[in-house]
């Protein structure tokens, strides 16, 4: 086995508190969204978070808001609202108002309990540390640098349309090719199957935290190892996965 040299986290939900921020934003977003283009009454707010995985106040793992670009999210409320715009504009003005409303609520802006200090730890130690999201640049930007995240990675890769998103393999490759690694050098965090997905895809380890939308159950038989939290990684568990 490689030794592990780069470590690749997915943003929400893995280094920055998911629902509380995401949620809430979302909601908003259709409110807006159904009362500028919504014609058909019965497509109203929750449907519109329905088709995005978000029912009962709840998200869920498998849905576009969990795991999928922005551009997925508005090419399905396209295909329900029937705007009369084109597919490039309605995705664009879904881009930004999504941006707006994260922008509006910077309270919500929370790395994970420990994640900091742990991220802060391997990077003294030498190692290369990067991010992989399927949220879009200005967003990541600016959720990374509320969270006081954004100056300890030497990668920071989006999903902004110019690239395919996880589970592809693209993200990983610039990580891998910014940094001067191989992917088998590379440990890929994250919080949901698609992440898992994403790590094995690229041949690098995943390992799963429990920190955002996947039970130990659901996540447990995708990845080469599970913990709690980014905040509770060890040289050990790294260690573990070199040694197969």
């Amino acid at each position: 086995m490689s030794e592990i040299k780069g470590l690749l986290f997915d943003k929400d939900g893995t280094l920055i508190e998911f629902e509380q921020m995401w949620l809430g934003v979302a909601k908003r977003v259709v409110v807006i969204v159904a009362a500028k283009y919504a014609q058909d009454k019965t497509v109203n707010e929750t449907a519109l978070l329905s088709a995005i995985g978000v029912e009962n106040n709840k998200i869920d793992f498998h849905g576009l808001l969990a795991c999928n670009p922005v551009e997925d999210m508005s090419k399905k409320w396209f295909e329900m609202l029937n705007p009369t715009s084109t597919l490039a504009l309605f995705n664009e003005d879904v881009k930004q108002t999504f941006l707006a409303e994260a922008l509006a609520s910077p309270e919500s802006v929370k790395a994970l309990s420990g994640v900091k200090e742990t991220l802060e730890s391997f990077k003294r130690q030498g190692f290369k540390l990067g991010v992989a999201t399927a949220d879009s640049k200005d967003s990541t930007l600016y959720t990374l640098e509320k969270a006081g995240l954004l100056e300890l990675f030497d990668f920071v890769g989006y999903s902004d349309g110019d690239i395919a998103p996880k589970p592809d393999s693209a993200l990983m490759e610039r990580f891998c090719q910014q940094c001067q690694l191989k992917p088998e050098q590379v440990a890929m965090f994250g919080d949901t199957l698609c992440d898992m997905s994403f790590g094995r895809n690229s041949g690098a380890k995943s390992i799963g935290v429990l920190s955002g939308t996947s039970t130990h159950s659901e996540i447990h038989p995708f990845a080469d190892l599970v913990i709690s939290s980014v905040a509770d990684l060890t040289l050990g568990h790294l260690q573990q996965l070199e040694q197969g």
